[in-house]
């Protein structure tokens, strides 16, 4: 295999990143670690030997690359154009070009066909967003979709290591407003003019985006006082009846996806690669509505595990013609 590169690699889920790629069948040629320049010169063991933490700069791309960038939008506007420009290709977990015509937003379990031999540029799908696929997905094969509705509890780790100190910071002291311990907090991030958040809004494009089907999705975020781990409710509109017992049948099919009777937790899944549904059952004065819960861990399949199965994936398209 080509080298491999990670940027942000000293995040948390940069971090996440280097243990997936540690535990997967992958062939890595040579791995490559880049941050910031706080982070630089840190030793990080990958399969039992030392790799030094470079800082991100203009020289450090190479024709052939494949670089997984686990950085803000900030900076991914920064090193990516770059890196292409250099020959590398780029699987990015920041939002920055996820919408962007011609850049496929990747579920490998969902729409592994969307990447091509040519693209040198995949996006990384929001957190939320992954987990919801992954269960709506194959549920838009049984019939077509009218709409969705999804209200959604997500982890602190969702907003980096910041986001878990200040919890644990948080467990010490009276609760205050906007503080995550003993909250909820019904926003995450500024609204818009819309009234919708950024977070709410990655759950309306994108969706559609990976799906490659036109229907309303109407989200709603929030942040809840756990570590890792985000679950949602969701409801789904059908335009025809759908049996909730259908329903599961395509679901316990679905690969990556564990079906239980009973409701999700988030302490189920820390640290695991499948996404877990739950409570499948059909509104009882509408059989066309079909309700579900589903949870998965954030850091790993909301982003360095899926971003390690794209990584499958080009290696896969590279290897030989399409």
């Amino acid at each position: 295999m080509a080298k491999i590169g990670i940027v942000g690699a000293t995040g948390l889920v940069g971090e996440k990143m280097i243990s997936v790629l540690q535990e997967s069948s992958l062939s890595v040629h040579e791995l490559r670690l880049f941050a910031t320049a706080k982070s630089t010169g840190q030793t990080v063991l990958f399969r039992g030997l030392p790799h030094t933490v470079e800082i991100i700069q203009k020289s450090s791309w190479e024709k052939g690359m494949i670089i997984l960038g686990a950085t803000s939008s900030e900076v991914a506007r920064m090193w990516v154009p770059e890196a292409l420009q250099a020959g590398a290709c780029v699987i990015d977990d920041s939002s920055a070009y996820r919408l962007d015509e011609g850049v496929p937003l990747v579920v490998p379990e969902v729409n592994p066909n969307a990447v091509k031999h040519h693209h040198k540029l995949i996006a990384n799908p929001n957190c939320s967003t992954i987990q919801l696929v992954m269960a709506l997905g194959p549920l838009t094969g049984i019939a077509p979709v009218e709409w969705v509705s999804v209200v959604t509890y997500q982890a602190v780790s969702g907003a980096g290591r910041k986001g878990i100190a200040a919890l644990e910071r948080q467990e010490n002291s009276v609760p205050e407003v906007n503080s995550f311990h003993r909250n909820v907090l019904c926003e995450i991030g500024t609204p818009e003019p819309s009234g919708y958040t950024g977070e709410e809004l990655k759950l309306i494009k994108e969706t559609p985006k990976i799906l490659e089907l036109e229907f309303p999705v109407y989200p709603s975020c929030a942040r809840v006082p756990v570590v890792t781990g985000h679950t949602e409710s969701v409801t789904v509109k059908f335009r025809q009846a759908v049996s909730a017992e259908t329903a599961k049948n395509v679901l316990e099919k679905a690969p990556g996806v564990e079906v239980q009777d009973l409701g999700c937790q988030p302490v189920q899944i820390e640290g695991t690669d499948h996404t877990v549904v739950g409570r499948v059952r059909n509104h009882p004065a509408d059989g066309t509505i079909v309700q579900f819960w589903v949870t998965a861990d954030n850091v790993r399949k909301g982003a360095a595990l899926n971003a390690i199965q794209i990584l499958e994936l080009v290696a896969e398209k590279t290897a030989g013609p399409e």
